[in-house]
């Protein structure tokens, strides 16, 4: 008993245009190479394979940049998780009304006295 599996008309129209890509890439190649000069045809095998070189190079980049990318795109869609910051400032003398407990009417002395408001500057390799 014999199984037979027939291919697709897909597989097959595949295959027989990559067969006739083949033969005019064959063609095509011996045609040129008769037709050029040696310089020419130097040239141009120079030019295959700088491009045969440098396409791992290329893929690798294009790889990098894609990666790049997706990270890109994956931070800006999560949710910054910074926490809250809270401030909190010490009450020093002279700034703002000094603190009255409730049930306690007396006011608190401040053991030091505010800054003055004037300042004064020294201008250094001026004229004076």
């Amino acid at each position: 008993m014999e199984v037979q599996t027939h291919d697709t008309v897909g597989k097959r129209l595949g295959r027989f245009v990559g067969l006739l890509g083949g033969i005019a890439v064959i063609t095509g190649v011996v045609v040129v190479t008769q037709r050029l000069s040696h310089d020419a045809l130097a040239l141009l095998v120079g030019l295959a394979c700088g491009v045969t070189a440098i396409t791992p190079t290329v893929g690798l980049l294009l790889l990098i940049w894609r990666r790049e990318e997706q990270h890109r795109q994956a931070v800006h869609t999560q949710p910054a998780l910074t926490p809250p910051v809270i401030v909190m400032t010490p009450q020093l003398p002279g700034y703002g009304a000094p603190a009255v407990l409730p049930g306690n009417t007396q006011q608190v002395a401040w053991p030091w006295q505010p800054a003055p408001n004037e300042r004064v500057f020294t201008v250094v390799g001026g004229e004076e």
